[in-house]
């Protein structure tokens, strides 16, 4: 495909060449890792545990390309031929793995093939492009000049990928791809010659136009097969610099929102939770200024907007709030002028803020990361008390059905609230199968006012004063900075039991 002074991809002719090769090379590997990490994390379901086993298995990935790239010398021109063939499997993303994820599903390959799936999609993706740093470090005479230069054009190169990465959030996946793909065709020809730009970019060119229906189509399969819906209509599908985001429609009134292949809620559900959760507290105490962190569907603006002076929601992903303008609550706001959204972290927000508000809301997933799960800590609910007005009412849903085991996370979250809040309730509602914590200083309503606001559908509420939470979470250590070992637990018991026959628990 192009002559190599000893038949190898990385042996390119001069070093301004050498020097543009391992550019571009690390801006494909930037882009490679993302649309690796979005596609694997969101086929094996998103969870902290899940995050590490995918970042893990890239780096290891990378490191078979480095003890490939001394054994190539040998191979020849078969070597130029193994490098361009492997530019052409990333023309397989982002539909391959969203196939393959499927098709084991529908032969109830739940245990370890998933898995041995993804290390294979890995190791295919990264180590070719990862044989280039080695082989430009062995083209010097000396070594640690060779690595200095190298692994410096490399560098930037990466950092370039993440940048042009960057630009492509917000948008369809054809986007990123469209990128992706043009840096390889690009690393092919400066590594091997016009031929091998020919090869790899034009197939490119060819299966482009037709990607974002193939991505579609694929995607419906991973939620048919994978999620167990019998019909799935994948309606948005946008990859955010947090998540991929997507909204599912399975059916006449059923859609979800679904968070790097997880469920964070569905529109059956969401009235319920989101009565339990601030319309109860707020009818009652009808706040005078109201901040709700997260609930990025905006379900919870109407509503509220309704029963506070001032309503500022908080929500860090645009991705989501473009997710839950269309999908959920179109609309939601736009004529009320004592609402606002700020796009910000909530820790960022509420450490920067002076304002103190009579009503917080806090509606974010469940702790299965590290980073959701701080805005579950103790460390986190202290924040939001230094903004809470003397009889300001916390409220929180406790990411389980009801107080149970102290080991997990309903007592746990419970916990690291009763131990900054002293006046504490927990809520445990038949219909909206989910419990709720509302915490303060002082409580402004007590338990017969909560059943008293309660919708008339509910038939099994169970009511719990801070007295009764306290007996019942006894030995349950509060979720802080230093103990998340939760996440990984639950994450980890979680991944076991999908790959087993069953669902894990709370």
């Amino acid at each position: 495909m192009g002559s190599t002074s000893d038949a190898a991809p990385a042996a390119t002719t001069g070093p301004v060449r050498s020097a543009a090769t391992l550019v571009l090379a690390g801006a494909a590997l930037a882009t490679t890792q993302l649309l690796a990490v979005r596609e694997l994390v969101s086929g094996l379901f998103g969870e902290e545990v899940v995050l590490l086993l995918v970042n893990v298995t890239l780096f290891a990935a990378i490191s078979c390309g480095y003890w490939l790239a001394p054994r190539m010398r040998r191979l020849g021109r078969a070597a130029e031929i193994a490098f361009v063939v492997g530019c052409l499997l990333h023309l397989s993303l982002p539909v391959l793995p969203r196939l393959g994820f499927a098709w084991l599903a529908a032969r109830r390959w739940n245990g370890a093939a998933p898995l041995a799936m993804a290390i294979g999609v890995a190791v295919a993706l990264l180590a070719p492009l990862s044989t280039l740093l080695p082989r430009a470090v062995a083209s010097y005479a000396d070594p640690v000049e060779g690595m200095r230069r190298s692994y410096s054009a490399e560098l930037a190169g990466f950092l370039l990928g993440l940048g042009l990465t960057h630009l492509c959030f917000g948008h369809g996946v054809e986007v990123l791809v469209a990128l992706h793909w043009s840096l390889l065709a690009l690393v092919a020809g400066l590594a091997l010659g016009a031929r091998a730009f020919a090869v790899v970019a034009l197939p490119a060119a060819l299966l482009w136009p037709s990607l974002p229906a193939r991505a579609h189509a694929a995607s419906n399969a991973v939620y048919r097969e994978v999620h167990g819906m019998r019909s799935a209509n994948v309606v948005f599908s946008v990859d955010s610099p947090y998540q991929r985001v997507e909204v599912v429609d399975s059916g006449p009134g059923r859609r979800s929102l679904y968070l790097d292949g997880l469920e964070n809620l569905n529109a059956n559900d969401l009235a319920l939770l989101n009565e339990y959760l601030a319309v109860v507290p707020a009818r009652i105490a009808r706040p005078a200024s109201t901040l709700v962190i997260g609930n990025g569907t905006l379900s919870l603006v109407a509503p509220l907007a309704a029963l506070s002076n001032e309503l500022l929601t908080v929500e860090i992903d645009p991705v989501v709030v473009a997710a839950g303008e269309r999908f959920f609550s179109p609309g939601a706001g736009r004529a009320n002028l004592a609402w606002r959204l700020v796009q910000d972290d909530g820790k960022s927000f509420l450490a920067g803020t002076s304002r103190s508000f009579d009503l917080i809301v806090i509606d974010v997933p469940s702790p299965l990361t590290f980073q959701e799960a701080f805005l579950h800590t103790r460390e986190f609910y202290a924040l939001v008390r230094s903004r809470l007005t003397p009889r300001g009412v916390v409220t929180v849903q406790l990411s389980g059905h009801r107080l149970g085991a102290i080991a997990r996370s309903p007592s746990r979250v419970a916990a690291a609230l009763a131990a900054e809040l002293p006046d504490l309730m927990v809520v445990e509602s038949g219909v909206a199968d989910r419990a709720f914590a509302y915490a303060s200083r002082e409580l402004p309503f007590g338990a017969d006012d909560v059943r008293a606001a309660a919708p008339p559908s509910e038939t099994r509420l169970v009511v719990r004063d801070a007295e009764a939470v306290r007996a019942r979470t006894r030995g349950a250590q509060p979720l802080d900075i230093d103990s998340l070992d939760l996440v990984l637990r639950r994450g980890f018991e979680r991944l076991v039991d999908r790959r087993g026959s069953g669902g894990a628990g709370d």
